[in-house]
């Protein structure tokens, strides 16, 4: 016997929230309230905010957060757009589905376990280290590991994944006939791109981008795989402060300090997701 549909909304809602604010709410606003506190100290303070803004290594390692999370972002960008398009518009059904299981397979594996496996592989005495002293006919170096940029590769290739598939499911979507009336009116597959399906699956690539950068920005497992942590970021640092002084607070405060950032960075592509579904 089929359900009753629900005739109040908080019915479905309600569950939700509830589990939202339990598991999200509660956790985060915990954590502010325990950076506003000091150890021995009673009461309300900022001072270890003054602190972290006052400290150039905790800075630093924001800043790092950032530019390895805007350069993953970069990456993926540059790389998902023609590979969402190729999937969307230039191969069969069958053909798709394959390259969709590709695409996705890495997702099967834990994300440490992968960074590992680029760690083994990017090694000097892995396969890439191996392969150019094979090529360069000496001893040679690769010197890749262990550094931002090393970061940056293994972050990118979630970034790409993730971002394509947003996309693509934006892409999939659009009328071909859409495209089709750009050509008959003489447009070119550029002007289609631009005019027909940018807008259009322009919300995708938002949300991809935005759920790439939350991921990037707060990851723990990459840099120090294979950023190797002698420049840290702000997760490399948190860990620190719990494992080496055991202060709470501070800790708290870096965690409330990346929480800040990435809705300062977030929202606003939010609110573009919005806007775009509003005028479309």
């Amino acid at each position: 016997m089929p359900r009753p549909p629900v005739t109040n909304l908080w019915q479905g809602i309600l569950p939700a929230m509830v589990l939202m604010a339990g598991f999200f709410l509660l956790p985060i606003l915990y954590t502010l309230g325990l950076s506003l506190t000091t150890e021995g100290q009673a009461g309300l303070t900022l001072v270890n905010y003054h602190r972290f803004w006052g400290e150039d290594t905790l800075t630093d390692a924001l800043l790092r957060s950032l530019a390895l999370a805007l350069s993953v972002v970069v990456i993926a960008t540059l790389f998902a757009w023609p590979l969402a398009w190729y999937l969307a518009f230039c191969v069969s059904e069958r053909r798709r589905v394959l390259l969709l299981l590709i695409l996705v397979a890495p997702f099967w594996t834990s994300f440490t376990i992968r960074a590992f496996s680029w760690q083994m592989v990017l090694a000097d005495s892995g396969i890439a280290g191996t392969a150019l002293r094979w090529v360069a006919g000496t001893d040679v170096s690769l010197g890749f590991l262990y550094s931002l940029p090393a970061s940056v590769f293994g972050l990118g290739l979630f970034g790409i994944m993730l971002v394509t598939l947003m996309v693509y499911s934006s892409m999939v979507t659009i009328d071909r006939r859409l495209i089709e009336a750009n050509a008959v009116l003489g447009g070119t597959g550029w002007t289609a791109f631009r005019e027909v399906v940018l807008p259009l699956a322009l919300p995708g690539w938002i949300i991809g981008v935005a759920l790439t950068f939350i991921v990037a920005v707060g990851d723990y497992a990459v840099p120090t795989l294979l950023g190797g942590g002698l420049r840290p970021v702000l997760a490399q640092v948190m860990l620190s402060v719990l494992k080496g002084t055991y202060d709470l607070p501070m800790a708290a405060t870096l965690a409330s300090v990346l929480v800040m950032v990435i809705l300062l960075c977030v929202a606003p592509l939010l609110l573009l997701v919005r806007g775009t579904r509003l005028q479309s």
